[in-house]
């Protein structure tokens, strides 16, 4: 059986938006399953440019704790809040990320209706996420902070194999 996997380009540009392009977010679907890698500005509007499904997201993974790659997120997770989302959400960053949303929210006395789940990512190879399909690592990258690529591995399917 073929599984599709399918990558959106939400933005792809530098650390500043461009009339054209919005900086850095992608939007991968492999098996039905959504999952953000980074969450710069304008995330959601493309989003829903694209018709994609903001809710079913439950996987955001950001690569490092520069503006132009999570600053989307609080209000990504407010727009999650407002559409009456309750499933968990997991977010896998460096150090850092919990509390600038836990922050945001305490200062404009919200608390999201669903739970957060932060996954720390710490220097090394690291696996963050599997199951029956994919697994996704970090790669190491050289900036001025920690910062993260995700190596995302498909899994070999099972053979079906009729034995007679």
């Amino acid at each position: 059986m073929s599984h599709s996997f399918k990558v959106h380009i939400l933005g792809s540009s530098a650390a500043i938006p461009t009339s054209t392009r919005l900086t850095s977010s992608q939007l991968i679907n492999y098996h039905n399953k959504y999952m953000l890698i980074d969450c710069s500005e304008g995330t959601q509007m493309q989003l829903r440019r694209f018709r994609l499904p903001m809710l079913k997201i439950n996987h955001i993974f950001i690569s490092h704790l520069h503006g132009d790659h999570y600053l989307g997120l609080p209000g990504l997770i407010f727009s999650m809040h407002l559409l009456g989302r309750k499933k968990k959400l997991h977010v896998y960053s460096p150090p850092g990320m919990k509390e600038i949303i836990e922050l945001q929210y305490n200062i404009s006395q919200l608390e999201p209706g669903f739970d957060i789940h932060y996954h720390i990512i710490t220097k090394g190879k690291q696996l963050l996420y599997s199951d029956n399909h994919i697994s996704i690592e970090t790669i190491e990258m050289m900036h001025r902070l920690p910062t993260y690529g995700f190596l995302i591995k498909e899994k070999p399917a099972e053979r079906n194999i009729i034995k007679e």
